[in-house]
């Protein structure tokens, strides 16, 4: 089973909740509270599955898009885009800015669907640009060393991340 989408609105209002959900408390310039940590975040360090007891942790430049979403561009060609297609498990955890994991943060479960076509590829391209300026060039620069002739981010990863569920308080 593919995990492809090939378009996703990326306007605020335009991402599906549910109807019942309440709106989040605003945090700073408007945000919402929950994509705070995500916005701050220098880096998210993605973890994924590369084989049975074998996992890799890469930190990666994202954007959030929405509430609870979170998107950065890898390569069609690349082995992590192939991992993705066939299992889209992830986890995710705000990183700081040398891909060390935040002091404080926690790792969230996610689900992973590979974007090939649509609005929101030149949209988060755009998005990353913005967030993290000087840091792009260099990025791409190492990349194109490593990866020679490999297109770079012809592909968004969205990463649907799922918030913990309250532990029940325990009677006394």
């Amino acid at each position: 089973m593919t995990n492809t989408l090939v378009d996703v609105p990326v306007g605020r209002e335009q991402i599906a909740r549910p109807a019942h959900a309440p709106r989040q408390a605003r945090g700073r310039r408007g945000h919402p509270d929950t994509a705070t940590p995500w916005r701050e975040a220098k880096t998210v360090l993605v973890a994924r599955s590369t084989g049975p007891r074998q996992v890799v942790t890469v930190p990666r430049l994202v954007v959030p898009i929405g509430e609870t979403q979170l998107a950065f561009g890898v390569s069609s060609q690349s082995a992590e885009a192939d991992q993705f297609a066939h299992d889209s498990r992830v986890i995710v955890q705000p990183g700081d800015w040398r891909g060390n994991p935040a002091l404080g943060s926690h790792q969230r479960q996610g689900q992973a669907q590979l974007v090939t076509a649509g609005t929101l590829l030149p949209y988060v391209r755009s998005e990353i640009d913005a967030k993290y300026r000087w840091r792009i060039p260099l990025v791409r620069f190492v990349r194109r060393l490593v990866q020679r002739d490999a297109l770079d981010g012809d592909v968004v990863v969205l990463v649907t991340v799922r918030e913990p569920s309250p532990v029940p308080a325990v009677p006394s």
